[in-house]
């Protein structure tokens, strides 16, 4: 009996201590840092940078929305979705500290393993972009953003905002002669999908930085051939006839991100 009564105590004292294990984890955080870049530069704002053309750009805005932000899985890992949206604005890069120091974005929970890269749409999905920003939490991207970036005559969010002065004179300074220009493509047309492979491995507990990069460049120029920002049907994209010029900037993040 007295054998009994031990072995049933100290099956109770193993039990016990089994319980105050901590759980092994299952999962990884990850944090996206997004740098934003002309020509490999850091992109400062209202700083001239060098043109194609041999003139000089000044940008005064510049932002975008992301959509599906998706790790790809590898293997028996399948894909996960990091964000359904997000909302990138380089409005502090005033600076060169600040334009060296990334956008952030943290998510935990994300299931380890081994992913092959990334999927990130750029614009609004058009479920997003058809949903009712009243209806979405106070914390979404969309309703923090819609006084400023939804476009009511076309139904639509604005994807991205470039908006500077290109030295059309080419004296060297920007002035009222000088010509400023406004890209602000919207529309389901316009959505973009880029996909960029490069291993990604999360491990138990472990945090993984996901440094990606904006090159604004990129997005006004194609295999060395800049846009002519002298002719005046490409200094915006307010109309519907400006669709194929929306569409061109937007495809240009295929090259515009990088990993």
């Amino acid at each position: 009996m007295r054998k009994l009564a031990f072995f049933l105590f100290a099956s109770f004292l193993f039990a016990a201590c089994g319980d105050d294990e901590a759980p092994k984890t299952t999962s990884a955080t990850v944090n996206l840092h997004l740098l934003g870049e002309y020509n490999g530069e850091p992109f400062v704002l209202f700083q001239a940078f060098d043109y194609p053309s041999g003139n000089d750009i000044r940008f005064q805005n510049f932002n975008f929305f992301a959509s599906n932000i998706t790790l790809l899985g590898e293997g028996t890992t399948p894909d996960y979705k990091l964000s359904a949206v997000e909302f990138f604005d380089f409005k502090d890069n005033l600076d060169l500290a600040s334009a060296e120091t990334p956008l952030v974005r943290n998510y935990e929970n994300v299931p380890i393993g081994t992913y092959k890269g990334i999927k990130i749409d750029f614009g609004v999905s058009e479920e997003l972009n058809n949903a009712q920003s009243g209806n979405l939490p106070s914390d979404n991207p969309l309703r923090q953003a819609f006084a400023t970036h939804y476009w009511s005559d076309w139904d639509s969010y604005i994807f991205m905002k470039s908006e500077g002065i290109y030295d059309k004179n080419g004296d060297g300074t920007f002035n009222q002669s000088d010509q400023g220009f406004e890209h602000h493509p919207g529309m389901d047309d316009v959505y973009t999908s880029v996909t960029k492979l490069k291993s990604i491995t999360l491990e138990d507990g472990q945090t993984f930085d996901l440094d990606l990069v904006a090159d604004v460049f990129d997005i006004y120029v194609e295999n060395g051939v800049a846009l002519d920002l002298a002719d005046p049907n490409n200094q915006d994209t307010q109309s519907l006839g400006d669709l194929p010029l929306a569409k061109s900037l937007m495809g240009h993040w295929a090259t515009a991100l990088k990993f």
